[in-house]
């Protein structure tokens, strides 16, 4: 039995995450504003997208910062260290329609390459 790749793990992970994320978008915009424990759900489904690509990063030795995943590591590490009962529930909601289907597919082409 082979080893996986470096780093195959936490692509596999973060997309996982962001599976899970694009179901709770697919319920609606509605279904996200009547319910804070749903949108606190997202907001840490992408802590973990962001702690994951900081670890793919770790492992593969990317600097910090490099892009494409300076984005996701700076959110999770903002989402870490602050209060997440201070997010704005409106740039959660537009980080998951508007970031959640680029990155998953930037890291299925990453996982399909390696």
């Amino acid at each position: 039995m082979s080893t996986p790749a470096p780093g195959v793990t936490e692509l596999e992970a973060a997309l996982a995450a962001l599976d899970r994320i694009a179901e709770r978008v697919a319920e609606g915009r509605a279904s996200f504003n009547r319910n804070k424990d749903r949108q606190l759900a997202l907001v840490f489904l992408w802590a973990n997208v962001g702690s994951q690509l900081k670890q793919y990063c770790r492992r593969l030795d990317v600097p910090a910062g490099t892009e494409p995943f300076a984005g996701p590591i700076q959110m999770r590490d903002k989402l870490i260290y602050g209060s997440v009962r201070a997010l704005d529930p409106e740039v959660v909601w537009d980080t998951c329609v508007l970031n959640g289907p680029e990155l998953h597919e930037l890291l299925t082409n990453i996982r399909s390459a390696l």
